[in-house]
């Protein structure tokens, strides 16, 4: 049985997560919303969050973290991207990379690798996939044949690696000190079957940053080009110690999707909230236009589309947690709650009137950081869409219950 109730745990790390968001980052998001992408990086809220221990939470307590599972994951981006999802998602990265080295990473590279990044609180993650001819490519309905897909070529060459091209768009691309970078290691087969991660520290000769992405969303959360440009990696780099697709591969999919829709949840909240609040402060026709029925019958819209997507959210990530990942209920989860949240930030903005689009307001900025949210983690809503279908498609097929 689905349960709701919180452990004494997660009850504590959501207040953490919430003492922290007011305290720490609320104050200050709408100035890094405004202020220039090369210039906005909150490095100081890096590292008193680090203090808290919730850059690393994601780790086992043996590796330096606490061990926070999926669902615990989604209820503290609940509280922090209430705040500011930008900010949050410097973290949840961190968490979700983490994760994926020490789920997937030798002894000898957790060994190398992990220590250095629990105890350096400036030390951000990164992970580099999309090209900027790969984009719909990469999301795992189609596989590109040989000699289409993922260009960054990664070449043997006796105890290393070379890696050469370039990737785009990568979250925590200016800032972070090391990324898990996805290569072909063999062109001559399809792109699933051709390709291999490396663990890249940001300081190996050859690697740089190129241009840093402007978005007009989500801006505090930097996104960069990275450039290879004869890169050598040792062969003890490559992730988990062997060539070709990765067995953990659907699971950190289905995880970037729960990421994804607990930061728009959390934007549809904040959003949420202050549309009450406006709706009840406000005065027009002798009365707060929370008392018209035009609002009222809106409010309520909103209403059903939060409790919705934070429903659907909740039972993804439990399954995730304490069952299997699904990948087609993480799809739906991820497309459900993106449109939910970008009709209930676009209605909260409504509501305002006029001054809704005003920058000295946050609900503008709700509006933008959901737009983002439409094409972020695991494509664009039209592709989720395409591999729900391949997923049922697949699962009649094989004698499989549909749902």
């Amino acid at each position: 049985m689905l349960e709701f109730d919180l452990t004494e745990e997660q009850r504590a790390l959501q207040s953490l997560a919430r003492d922290f968001a007011q305290r720490e980052i609320q104050p200050v998001a709408l100035e890094l919303d405004g202020m220039d992408v090369r210039e906005s990086f909150p490095w100081d809220i890096v590292k008193k969050g680090s203090a808290l221990g919730l850059r690393t939470m994601a780790l086992p307590p043996e590796w330096g973290g606490v061990g926070a599972d999926l669902l615990t994951q989604s209820i503290m981006i609940d509280q922090l991207a209430y705040a500011d999802m930008s900010c949050c998602k410097i973290f949840s990265q961190c968490w979700k990379v983490s994760r994926h080295l020490y789920m997937a990473g030798t002894e000898d590279q957790k060994n190398r690798y992990i220590p250095s990044f629990v105890e350096d609180d400036t030390f951000v993650l990164g992970q580099a996939i999309t090209e900027p001819d790969v984009g719909s490519d990469n999301s795992g309905y189609y596989d590109p044949p040989a000699g289409q897909g993922l260009a960054l070529r990664a070449e043997r060459q006796g105890d290393y690696f070379v890696l050469n091209g370039m990737k785009h768009m990568i979250a925590n691309g200016p800032v972070a000190k090391l990324f898990v970078v996805t290569a072909r290691t063999d062109p001559t087969v399809s792109q699933n079957n051709g390709v291999s991660r490396f663990i890249v520290p940001s300081d190996t000769p050859g690697f740089s940053i190129g241009r840093i992405h402007d978005k007009f969303g989500f801006r505090a959360y930097p996104n960069a080009e990275l450039i290879f440009e004869d890169v050598k990696i040792p062969v003890e780099d490559l992730l988990g110690g062997k060539e070709g697709p990765a067995s953990e591969e659907t699971y950190m999919r289905t995880v970037g999707s729960i990421e994804s829709s607990s930061h728009t949840m959390g934007v549809a909240r904040a959003a949420f909230d202050a549309a009450v609040k406006f709706a009840n402060e406000r005065v027009q026709g002798g009365k707060p236009i929370i008392q018209h029925q035009a609002v009222q019958n809106t409010l309520a819209e909103l209403y059903v589309a939060l409790q919705a997507g934070r429903t659907l959210l909740w039972r993804t990530a439990w399954t995730s947690t304490y069952k299997e990942p699904d990948a087609a209920l993480a799809g739906a989860c991820k497309v459900f709650c993106a449109e939910a949240t970008r009709k209930i930030t676009q209605g909260a903005m409504e509501l305002f009137g006029g001054v809704g689009v005003m920058r000295d307001l946050p609900v503008q900025k709700y509006v933008r950081d959901s737009l983002i949210m439409l094409h972020h983690a695991g494509g664009t809503q039209s592709m989720v869409k395409l591999k729900i279908g391949k997923t049922l498609e697949s699962r009649y097929q094989q004698g499989l219950p549909v749902v």
